[in-house]
């Protein structure tokens, strides 16, 4: 009977201290952050004559002890693959084309984010703050900003890319207040996150610029008059484009004129060729001119060869017409 009871009590207090370990606070190497899903850095559709902006949040979660903890995170991105490099990074297409692009800290793109583990040159994204005690959780989310500089020399209808593998947050906690670093205060700590970037540039083609043909002032159009215009075409890197020039506002068929105020027409001619032996019109491909861009920060200067030919007198005043000029890529 005497040893039956013993055992009892030695089972309740096996119980007893089960029950205690099981209500303990959790152990120090609790503390720390890590990360969950990172997105990626989606810039779209590419201004070729701007800059591209995106930006990512990037979220992690951390983990206080039985007393209010202080946290400093740093995050930093990866150089990126196939090609590393910092300022800038660089974006590649299935060609190897480089575009150059980077990741700033802050909305004004003027503070880099370096890659780890200690930033290459340049800084982390830095991040403080605290959680109460109890092992509460809080998730914060620190936001990464993106740039691709305009005015690259860029083949159009391709897209872009690069791995940002081996990104990562470091962090420091402390019982006692904010740590200094982000490898000091109490156990520091860091984990890596996979993201990429990408980015499509288009084909789109611009007539830049435009001078006007202007024959000057004459004495006569019983001898022939020659000048030259230029049109400015600016084109992704190994676009096809077209340039194409209508016969104008005061026409006869075919024929160029241009017209005064009195209703007086003196006739011209567009030519694609120095020698004014071969018309400017727009049949693509017939009597157009054509070309391959050479990036929008590489404009492309076409001459306009124009001639008024010898013809009877002309009343005297200002003559004018308008053609249109179409470039099609």
């Amino acid at each position: 009977m005497k040893a039956t009871a013993t055992l009892r009590m030695l089972r309740r207090f096996l119980a007893l201290l089960l029950l205690a370990w099981l209500l303990a606070p959790a152990p120090a190497a609790a503390q720390g952050c890590w990360m969950g899903g990172v997105g990626n850095f989606n810039f779209g559709t590419v201004d070729i004559h701007g800059n591209t902006d995106t930006s990512l949040g990037i979220s992690y979660t951390c983990m206080s002890n039985g007393a209010t903890t202080y946290f400093r995170t740093c995050l930093y991105v990866a150089q990126g693959a196939p090609i590393a490099g910092v300022n800038p990074r660089w974006m590649t297409n299935y060609n190897g084309a480089q575009m150059a692009w980077n990741l700033y800290a802050d909305p004004a793109r003027s503070q880099i984010v370096g890659s780890p583990p200690s930033g290459g040159g340049h800084g982390a994204l830095t991040s403080t703050f605290s959680i109460p005690g109890g092992w509460v959780q809080r998730s914060p989310t620190v936001t990464v900003f993106g740039r691709i500089p305009g005015n690259q020399s860029l083949p159009g209808g391709w897209t872009f890319q690069t791995q940002l593998g081996g990104s990562a947050i470091y962090w420091a906690w402390s019982n006692a207040g904010v740590p200094s670093s982000c490898t000091g205060g109490t156990d520091p700590g860091s984990a890596t996150f996979y993201t990429q970037a990408s980015a499509n540039v288009p084909t789109n083609c611009r007539i830049a610029q435009v001078s006007n043909l202007d024959f000057g002032t004459v004495a006569s159009v019983r001898a022939p008059v020659d000048m030259t215009s230029q049109v400015v075409v600016r084109c992704p890197q190994g676009t096809a484009w077209n340039l194409a020039i209508g016969n104008g506002s005061h026409a006869a068929g075919t024929t160029r004129r241009m017209r005064s105020a009195a209703g007086n027409y003196v006739t011209y001619e567009l030519y694609r060729n120095a020698a004014r032996s071969q018309r400017w019109g727009t049949a693509l491909g017939t009597d157009t001119v054509s070309g391959t861009g050479a990036g929008d920060n590489n404009p492309q200067s076409v001459t306009v060869h124009g001639r008024v030919p010898a013809q009877g007198p002309a009343a005297g005043g200002a003559y004018a017409d308008t053609v249109t000029i179409t470039l099609t890529y």
